[in-house]
């Protein structure tokens, strides 16, 4: 009996049924798309038209359009497999092959439908049950994917000196060259931004390394308080044109030297105060927070003669946390240079009271033209009108850039806006 069934298994797989059985005529059953996401892999995107009754895909690849296709792998839908297909989001394919880099394969998707059946001998006797599979005519689509080598690690990436950073990466053995791509969180005004540092399409490039012996660059005379990201790619001559690899890992480096925009809660208390402890010691009173003080001296613009007229370099003197000194040093001299010249009359920082004052991290410039408010009430000084009184300092500035750039953000919580105040903790 047993190999009675097996002969008639054999002779219907002999005649298609467990093969492809009756084709069922159907065009615009399933779209394709092929892409190479990682190096050396195939991955097809496949869509089900949502009106069509598919049950699974047999996948085939040829290393030629009009050469011989093999079988690589099948997909079954919800319906007969345990995989998961959803006509919002498709179904991804991976080629489990390793393929060769810099080069095309074409796949053939060939979509199915399945039917339960039952086989019954000559005498009517129930023997067991089978699937058979049917293609559906028309329904197969074919889809190029060029395949596309590594690229190389990122293996250091750090600042160098002040406003450097050097990056170095593994090399590629058959690359002709690299080429180094780079985004930063700094727009062209010099806001600090977001870009999507995972999307290629915001890098630029901004160097070509020919040959693949030479595996570091440094990129110098960078914008401190700014973050900048690097991709790496390798490339190869071919046909006349240059091909790129897959993308390295992102790596980011900040430029901060001093204290800069986005530094985290940690490194921020390192640099301000050395560890939290010895925060609470050193500032748990005015003598101790005294101790921390260091008074420098800067240079600002403002006006020879009252509130208007010719604007000159006049000298001010702020007593600030000392380990911030030489950051505060340093956003006080950019803001010199800009061509903005923001007059200041009047600036302070620390101050033994409660918040960022007492810890000599937070400043005022010109309290009375760039007022504290909740709602409507102020609690401090007596107006902000940007743009008719020069004291007061407008939201979109150089001076509230360069402040940001090093860290220090403007009072502007809520319902309450002090609009003199920039803080290292931003609070």
């Amino acid at each position: 009996m047993r190999y009675r069934i097996f002969t008639i298994m054999c002779m219907l797989m002999m005649f298609g049924i467990f093969a492809y059985g009756k084709p069922v005529s159907a065009e615009g059953v399933i779209a394709v798309t092929g892409s190479c996401e990682q190096a050396g892999k195939a991955t097809l995107d496949i869509s089900i038209a949502d009106e069509a009754d598919v049950d699974g895909i047999d996948i085939y690849r040829a290393d030629t359009p009009d050469g011989e296709y093999q079988y690589v792998g099948n997909y079954e839908t919800h319906k007969w497999g345990y995989g998961f297909y959803s006509h919002y989001y498709g179904y991804e394919y991976e080629d489990p092959a390793y393929l060769s880099a810099y080069r095309y394969y074409y796949y053939s998707c060939r979509p199915y439908t399945m039917e339960e059946k039952e086989y019954v001998d000559e005498e009517g006797d129930y023997i067991y049950d089978y699937e058979e599979k049917t293609y559906i005519e028309n329904g197969a689509v074919g889809v190029s994917v060029y395949i596309i080598g590594a690229g190389p690690d990122i293996t250091y990436g750090k600042r160098k000196g002040m406003t450097s950073a050097k990056i170095n990466w593994s090399r590629v053995d058959d690359a002709d060259g690299y080429l180094i791509y780079c985004v930063s969180n700094m727009d062209k005004k010099g806001n600090i931004s977001y870009p999507d540092i995972y999307d290629e399409s915001s890098y630029k490039l901004v160097k070509k390394i020919s040959g693949n012996n030479t595996c570091s660059a440094v990129f110098k005379k960078l914008k401190h308080g700014v973050t900048y990201t690097y991709r790496i790619y390798c490339y190869k001559n071919i046909d006349g044109g240059q091909v790129r690899s897959l993308p390295s890992e992102i790596k980011s480096v900040p430029m901060d030297y001093y204290g800069y925009a986005d530094e985290d809660y940690d490194s921020k208390t390192k640099r301000a105060f050395g560890s939290e402890k010895k925060r609470r010691k050193n500032f748990a009173s005015a003598a101790k927070a005294g101790r921390q003080m260091k008074t420098i001296k800067i240079k600002v613009w403002d006006f020879q003669n009252g509130k208007s007229g010719k604007k000159v370099t006049k000298t001010k003197y702020l007593t600030v946390n000392k380990n911030l000194a030489p950051t505060i040093q340093k956003i006080f001299q950019e803001i010199y240079k800009s061509k903005e010249k923001q007059v200041i009359h009047d600036i302070g920082c620390y101050n033994y009271r409660a918040g960022q004052h007492m810890y000599g991290l937070a400043i005022d410039v010109n309290s009375n033209e760039n007022y504290m408010v909740e709602g409507k009430k102020a609690l401090s000084g007596s107006f902000w009108k940007p743009g008719k009184n020069p004291y007061s300092i407008p939201k979109d500035c150089d001076f509230v850039r360069i402040m940001q750039r090093y860290g220090f953000s403007r009072g502007l919580w809520g319902t309450r806006r002090d609009y003199m105040h920039f803080s290292y903790f931003g609070t």
